[in-house]
Order: structure tokens, then sequence, then C-alpha cells
């Protein structure tokens, strides 16, 4: 059953909101844990973003997305720093809930492979996220190297495509030729910009290309952060216009739960997120929900969950 929301939650209509998923697992791929209270401070976010500086440790996360039915977390690193990787999974060592860690490793670094193989010693470290923050080139023969590396130790690669367009895109679809074995998962529906129209010609192709390859996957993550409206709409029809293509091609094996907190404060609360999602996959069938709510994840992340 949904939910009754009265009032201003419901911008002055009785609604009902969509139920929260009823799946064997549930898991955020998603979130990211930092203290700006920390003696060397953190390089994001900026200081002057007033919702997000602010310590995001993981007893307020915990509280917040187990009464959502979250049952297993994927932190992914918020910091190029190597040292927070560490921190990372200090924050939540002995902690069951909190499964797996997507860190950083510059590819660039010439002694990638030492640092790969110091942090593949903790079970919990699955992959690295490479970021556009500072630009990667895909073509360079030592990414391509250390992304190899990457491909051989059994773990993952995150890809943050924000801001890149139709460009982004192409740009994975060329590294998944080049490194077929890497397992790839791109992230916020491939940086695009969801503004509740339809999506050019240009990109569905360029989408259509991208979800060829069976090493890629993508997050239907950061859906709040991703609008061009902010606050953003909590109605799921507004993010069909890009859902659709994405299940289209990528289907339901290849689509994958994140939510991106804390950043979802911007735009709602956690529990809201959860159920926006669940609206649209719960179309799909329940193998179609149980597939995007944990199964695609432990397949690209290598968990075992069963």
């Amino acid at each position: 059953m949904g939910v009754l929301l009265r009032g201003d939650a419901a911008q002055g209509q009785d609604v009902i909101t969509p139920p929260l998923p009823a799946v064997k697992h549930l898991i955020d791929t998603h979130i990211h844990l930092f203290d700006p209270n920390r003696p060397d401070g953190i390089p994001w976010p900026p200081s002057d973003d007033k919702v997000l500086y602010k310590p995001h440790l993981p007893a307020e996360f915990s509280g917040l997305a187990k009464p959502a039915g979250v049952t297993g977390v994927v932190i992914v690193e918020a910091s190029d720093r190597l040292e927070d990787n560490r921190w990372v999974l200090d924050q939540v060592q002995g902690d069951p809930f909190y499964v797996a860690l997507v860190g950083n490793i510059d590819p660039y670094r010439k002694d990638f492979a030492k640092q790969l193989k110091q942090l593949k010693k903790d079970k919990r470290f699955v992959g690295i996220r490479a970021r556009n923050s500072e630009p990667i080139d895909y073509n360079d023969p030592q990414v391509l190297e250390s992304f190899s590396k990457l491909a051989k130790a059994g773990l993952s690669l995150d890809i943050l495509a924000n801001g890149k367009g139709i460009e982004g895109v192409r740009e994975v679809d060329e590294l998944a030729s080049k490194v077929p074995e890497l397992r790839i998962v791109v992230d916020h529906v491939l940086g695009y910009d969801i503004d509740g129209n339809p999506p050019s010609q240009e990109w569905l192709e360029a989408v259509a290309s991208l979800s060829r390859h069976k090493n890629v996957y993508c997050k239907v993550s950061g859906l709040y952060q991703r609008c061009t409206q902010q606050p953003a709409p909590h109605d799921p029809e507004h993010y069909r216009t890009v859902l659709d293509p994405l299940f289209e091609g990528f289907g339901a094996d290849r689509l994958i739960y994140g939510s991106n907190w804390p950043c979802t404060k911007k735009s709602g609360d956690y529990d809201s997120f959860v159920r926006l999602v669940n609206a649209y996959f719960a179309e799909k069938g329940q193998e179609a929900c149980e597939k995007y709510f944990w199964k695609n994840a432990a397949v690209a992340y290598g968990l075992p969950l069963k």
C-alpha cells in the first residue's frame, strides 16, 4: 500500500505516494560519507554548501535507510585523496550493513598496481571511481593499463559522467570496447540532465550504442540531482523520458539502484527517493525489481548476495 500525504507534503492535494519495494535485499550502491571536522578537512563538498558541508556519517544514514527497507550499502568515494579510502573503511569497520566501498586511485599513478593490491586486501574494496572533475583521457595507454589491472583484479570501475552529455556517453562506449573484460558502472543515469522533455535522437542513439556492451551497467541514481528543476519533482512521470530509453537499452539485467545520499537532501528525504524509483520498476514486474534493487549490484560489484 502507498502512503497518504496531506497538505504541504502533497502540494495542497491528497495523493497516494508509491509503496516501498518488497524485495529480498535492497542494496543502495551510491552514498557518500565525509566529515569536514577532520583535521585536514575534506576536498568536497565546498564549505559554502549549507546543506552538505557538515558531518555525514554512518549512524545518520543507517537511521534513514533501514526504515526504508535498505539491507546493505555500497559507499562511493567523495575524495580524491588516497588516504581517504582507509578513512571511509574505518568508519564502518565491523558494521555488516556497509558491504563495500568503491574507492579512489588515480589511474595516472605510477604505483597504481601497488595501491590497488594494498586496498584489495580489504574484501570490502570492490572498485574505483573515475571522475571527470579532473579530465581522464580514456585513450591514454597508462590509463588503459591501469583499468586492465583493475579488471584482472576482479574489480569494477564507476564513472561519473556528469556534465559531459552525449560526449560522455560516447567516451564510455569507446572505453568499454578497449577493455571489454572490465565491469563498468556509469553513475547517475549517464549524467543526463533531466528536464521532463524527450531526449534528443542523438542521445538515444549514443545510449543504444553504449548498452551493446554487456560489461556496462547504468546506475539509476541521483535523479534529484540530475533534474534541471530544483527542488526536483517527486512525480515518477517526470523521469519517464529518461528511464524508458535506459530500460530499453540496458534491460532489467544492467540497471542498478543508488540514491546519491546525502545529495538527496536538497530535494527531499531518503524515503521519497526509494518510493519514486520503486514506482517505475514495480511496473516492470517483481523480477525486474529484484534485479534493480540488488541482483545486478551483486554481479557488477561481486557482492556475496543470494
